[in-house]
């Protein structure tokens, strides 16, 4: 197994909102995106990364429980941050999260940043948007509604929510070849059939890391890009 990791400003934004971090035995892989227009997103993404990650190192009983407990947390410690310090008021970050440990996976989401599933050259969304639009797809049986364009991508859930956040936790019992943890800088801007072209080439993990982010700065390059890719196949596929 291998991982790699790169974030990326993109081409309209002034600085970089996004954090990520990997630890690879135990597997943790983390993309936070900092919330568009909120005061501090930068702050909320490395807050949010760096507590996750410490409390997923400092107790590695993972259960759907423990899991939980750290979320919420790490929810909890935005917010108190946010009080101890009065203009990062409203701050928050999205939180997806692929883990890894004995045999046993784990896949953490708090807002629209994405996981993906490649097999068989076939790409699988795991992770669940938490956003208005797809509340709005899931109560009209996937129907596209007529909607007013400021709700398409307002989030339903983030870290930093003083009353607490909406967290999916799943237990990944599919094999696949390829997980993609990924911004909305990124799947906002690249299709899945290009995801799966870069995926699936025979550049190296780092080249196709760095093609994703250019395809989306291409393709205009208009939020924070950042992207973790993790071969599950093992090094002999490197």
């Amino acid at each position: 197994m291998k991982c790699v990791g790169i974030s990326d400003v993109g081409r309209l934004r002034q600085r970089n909102e996004d954090a990520y971090f990997i630890h690879e035995e135990p597997l943790i892989a983390i993309v936070s995106d900092g919330m568009g227009g909120a005061p501090y997103g930068d702050v909320a993404s490395k807050l949010t990364v760096h507590t996750f990650s410490q409390l997923l190192l400092k107790d590695k009983e993972w259960t759907k429980a423990s899991l939980l407990a750290f979320v919420n947390e790490t929810n909890q410690h935005v917010v108190d941050y946010s009080i101890a310090h009065p203009k990062t008021n409203g701050m928050g970050a999205t939180l997806v999260a692929f883990l890894m440990k004995d045999n046993q996976s784990w896949l953490v989401n708090v807002g629209d940043s994405r996981a993906y599933g490649l097999k068989q050259n076939q790409l699988m969304q795991l992770s669940d948007d938490h956003t208005m639009m797809n509340e709005f797809l899931k109560r009209n049986n996937h129907q596209l509604p007529q909607i007013d364009q400021r709700f398409k991508h307002m989030l339903t859930s983030v870290i930093g929510m003083p009353n607490g956040c909406l967290v999916d936790i799943t237990s990944i019992t599919e094999t696949y070849d390829m997980i993609l943890l990924c911004s909305d800088g990124l799947s906002n801007l690249i299709s899945e059939s290009n995801m799966i072209d870069v995926l699936t080439s025979t550049q190296t993990l780092e080249h196709k890391a760095k093609t994703l982010i250019e395809l989306a700065n291409q393709a205009g390059g208009s939020d924070n890009i950042t992207l973790i890719i993790i071969d599950m196949r093992g090094d002999a596929y490197e």
